[in-house]
């Protein structure tokens, strides 16, 4: 099928969907290991506040990924 609507070749956007995500889950490790040793110091607010942010960072991250890898399927 060569006229395919869909190339194999990925686009900038999902090039950049795709660093975003990696970027966004590797930053939601070093919040987790920031969040690790605020609750070592009994820095509970920073841990509440770390833990929430860690979250919504990792599942971004998660997200951007999971989009970026399904549109090279399609």
């Amino acid at each position: 099928m060569t006229n395919s609507p869909h190339s194999d070749r990925p686009t900038p956007s999902s090039r950049l969907a795709g660093w975003a995500g990696y970027a966004c889950v590797l930053v939601g490790i070093v919040v987790i290991a920031l969040i690790l040793v605020a609750a070592g110091g009994g820095f509970e607010g920073w841990v509440t506040v770390g833990i929430i942010g860690g979250v919504v960072v990792f599942l971004l991250g998660a997200v951007l990924i999971t989009i970026n890898f399904r549109r090279r399927r399609l």
